[in-house]
C-alpha cells in the first residue's frame, strides 16, 4: 500500500516536525486524497442536504494539517459561516427552528480547528453549548427551536441524543485547547466526559448493549454519528484514558485488529458527500494510524 501525501503530512505534523507552509501546500497538492475533497459537492449549498455536504467535506479537511491554508477550503468555510450563522450559534438553514445540537457543534469544530478568526462566532456556538446542551437524562433544553424536540426524534428530550453529547465535548475540548480554559467551559466538559464514562463510553444505561450498532463500527473519519475510535479520542485528549470505565472499549478496538496488523473501515456514512480515507474492508493506513494512537497509548 502506498501512503498518500497527506497522511505523511498528519503524522509529521502530529510529531510536531518542522514543516514549513509551502512544503506542507506542496504535499497537499500531491496528495491523491485532498484533489478528491476539494471536488465540489453534487448538491448546491442552499439547502439543508446542500450546506450539509460542505459541512462534511469540511469536517474531513479539518483532519488534515495545513488544509486551512488552501484558498478553496477558505471559501468553503466562508459559505458554511455565511449559511448557517445565526446570533446564538449555528444552524444548517439559518435559523432558531432549524437548529440540531450535532450540528451547532460540528459546525464549532470545524472553524475551531481551521482556525476561523472570528472568536464572536465561535463564541456563540460554544455558549450555546454551555446554555442549553443537555448532558443529564430527565432534563430537558430550554432552547425554544422546535427542531431540536422533534426532528430525528428530539435531539433533547428526557434522555439527549448521545451523538450531541460527544460532538459538543468535542468542541469544549478543542475551544480549551486553543483558548484556554475558563470555569464554565472546564464544569460543562467534566460533567459530559463523565456522562460519557457513566455509559462505559459507549453503552446503554438500561440494559448491557451499546447505545447503537453503529457505535462499535470503525469509520474515520466521523461525520453526525460517532464511535469508539471518536469516543476513546476525546477521551484521551481529556487524559482519562486509564479510567476502568474505557476498558472494554478499548479492548473491542484491540480485537478488532487483522491478522496482518492492520485495523480496517467496517463502513461509511453520507456517501453522496462523503470521501473514503480508507476503503471499507480493506486493511486501511488512516483508520490503522489513528486506532494504534489509542491502543498503543
Amino acid at each position: 500500500m502506498i501512503e498518500d501525501s497527506a497522511l505523511t503530512l498528519k503524522k509529521a505534523y502530529e510529531n510536531r516536525e518542522n514543516i514549513p507552509i509551502k512544503k506542507a501546500q506542496k504535499m497537499l497538492e500531491q496528495s491523491e486524497l485532498i484533489n478528491k475533497l476539494l471536488e465540489n459537492p453534487k448538491r448546491r449549498p442552499d439547502t439543508f442536504v446542500g450546506i450539509r455536504a460542505y459541512e462534511w467535506r469540511l469536517l474531513e479537511l479539518s483532519e488534515i494539517p495545513f488544509t486551512n491554508t488552501l484558498e478553496k477550503v477558505q471559501n468553503w468555510i466562508n459559505l458554511l459561516v455565511d449559511k448557517s450563522y445565526i446570533q446564538e450559534g449555528f444552524s444548517l438553514q439559518g435559523n432558531k427552528d432549524n437548529f440540531l445540537s450535532c450540528h451547532n457543534a460540528l459546525i464549532t469544530i470545524i472553524l475551531i480547528k481551521m482556525g476561523y478568526k472570528d472568536k464572536e462566532k465561535l463564541d456563540a456556538g460554544i455558549n450555546w453549548i454551555l446554555k442549553y446542551q443537555s448532558i443529564e437524562r430527565g432534563k430537558k433544553s430550554t432552547w425554544p427551536g422546535k427542531d431540536l424536540h422533534t426532528r430525528f426524534g428530539g435531539c433533547m428530550k428526557k434522555v439527549p441524543c448521545y451523538y450531541g453529547v460527544v460532538k459538543s465535548m468535542i468542541a469544549l475540548t478543542e475551544y480549551k485547547k486553543r483558548f484556554g480554559s475558563s470555569e464554565r467551559v472546564n464544569n460543562k466538559l467534566k460533567k459530559g466526559l463523565n456522562y460519557i464514562l457513566e455509559h462505559r463510553v459507549f453503552k446503554k444505561l438500561s440494559i448491557d448493549k451499546p447505545i447503537e450498532n453503529s457505535i462499535i463500527l470503525n469509520f474515520y473519519p466521523y461525520p453526525y454519528k460517532s464511535n469508539l475510535i471518536e469516543l476513546l479520542s476525546l477521551l484521551k485528549e481529556n487524559c482519562l484514558l486509564e479510567d476502568e470505565r474505557t476498558n472494554e472499549a478499548m479492548q473491542i478496538l484491540k480485537d478488532k485488529q487483522r491478522p496482518d496488523g492492520y485495523w480496517q473501515a467496517d463502513t461509511s456514512y453520507m456517501k453522496d458527500a462523503w470521501i473514503e480515507f480508507d476503503i471499507p474492508k480493506k486493511p486501511g493506513l488512516w483508520i490503522s494510524y489513528i486506532i494504534s494512537g489509542l491502543v498503543n497509548n
